[in-house]
């Protein structure tokens, strides 16, 4: 049994270095910090878009059915 062990323990120090290992500490901090930097990008896209002007622009060049 103890080799059992001792091949999980570094079979899970193994795994800890793989960057797409969901369960990595390190690959947590990264997606929360792509989250919230996508968060920021569309919120300020959202801030930078006159929709009222887009509208306008929008029915000026569309053709009404």
């Amino acid at each position: 049994m103890n080799l059992v062990n001792e091949l999980d323990e570094t079979i899970e120090l193994l795994e800890a270095n793989i960057p797409a290992n969901p369960r990595s500490k390190k690959n947590e901090r990264t997606q929360n910090g792509m989250q919230r930097s996508l968060a920021e990008y569309f919120r300020n896209i959202d801030d930078a878009i006159d929709w009222n002007a887009l509208e306008q622009i929008y029915y000026r060049n569309v053709q009404q059915e």
